[in-house]
């Protein structure tokens, strides 16, 4: 990939493809762990300090609705309701529809809505 972006685009091309792109990456992902739990909305009474945050979740492609995961860790969406966009989460209904991935799973609605609180699940032995 650093080759055909220093074909393309020279060293300018290089440095914004390749290491600016990875930097940016990194520190987002970072903030969720830091600024999604001091900053944002709390849906869910989970125990710990996790927010819900628009901005990462746009900037994260989803990843930001943190409050959401912490409510309910083994939801492969995090944006539990229509108006939180998650495209990561759309990206693997694809991947689901072709049949590469499997088994993802959303919270239910009673635990969606806040009506039970989800029970931790055991995985099954594979």
């Amino acid at each position: 990939m650093l080759g055909t972006l220093l074909l393309l685009g020279g060293l300018p091309g290089a440095i914004w493809g390749a290491f600016t792109s990875s930097v940016l990456l990194w520190h987002l992902t970072f903030a969720i762990n830091s600024v999604a739990h001091t900053v944002g909305s709390i849906r869910y009474p989970t125990g710990d300090d996790s927010r819900n945050n628009a901005l990462l979740a746009l900037l994260t492609l989803g990843e930001g609705w943190h409050n959401n995961h912490h409510h309910y860790q083994s939801s492969a969406t995090l944006g539990f309701f229509w108006w939180e966009l998650d495209l990561t989460y759309w990206v693997l209904k694809a991947l689901s529809a072709t049949g590469l991935i499997w088994d993802l799973r959303a919270p239910p609605r009673a635990v969606r809505d806040g009506l039970v609180r989800p029970v931790p699940e055991v995985e099954s032995a594979r």
